[in-house]
């Protein structure tokens, strides 16, 4: 009897050890390309509203400006207001790379951009965009975490020597 009550025990401390219900990452990575690829619809919809869905309330906004270092939705806000000026924004991704979380709650991205739009009338384009971030599904939504973009120089910015 006394063994019996011992492996018991084992069994229940090893079935508590498990991480829960078995997450389906197929799907979940799934989900998570479909937010990747909406997550800009904020600008072809021209709504603040909807932007403010899209981002943590302490999410982080790196850009290509020396100045484009944003935290929280208080200071990401006001350059989202300023960018609706932007219409007919249509992003085109290519090379999109994710990485899931083992609980199949949040992702790493990284992709390509290319950016044509219309400011004042004037057609505009932007080219090889690198855009990357994190997102996180919180209350059954996703959501960005952080997310940068950057537009890459010609040459090195800091000069080093590959050595092999």
């Amino acid at each position: 009897m006394k063994h019996i009550i011992s492996i018991l025990f084992v069994c229940l401390l090893l079935g508590s050890c498990n991480n829960g219900p078995s997450v389906d990452m197929a799907a979940a990575t799934q989900e998570a390309k479909d937010f990747i690829a909406s997550q800009f619809d904020f600008f072809s919809e021209s709504s603040l509203e909807l932007a403010k869905e899209t981002f943590t309330e302490d999410a982080v906004l790196i850009g290509t400006d020396a100045a484009e270092y944003l935290s929280g939705w208080s200071e990401i806000e006001p350059s989202v207001e300023g960018q609706l000026a932007i219409k007919d924004p249509v992003f085109t991704s290519r090379k999109l790379n994710v990485f899931m979380s083992d609980g199949g709650d949040m992702a790493s991205y990284t992709q390509e951009l290319d950016f044509t739009f219309n400011v004042g009338g004037e057609p505009g384009e932007v080219n090889n965009v690198r855009n990357s971030g994190v997102i996180k599904k919180i209350d059954g939504q996703w959501k960005v975490v952080q997310i940068h973009w950057s537009i890459g120089l010609k040459g090195q910015a800091v000069e080093y020597k590959i050595t092999e």
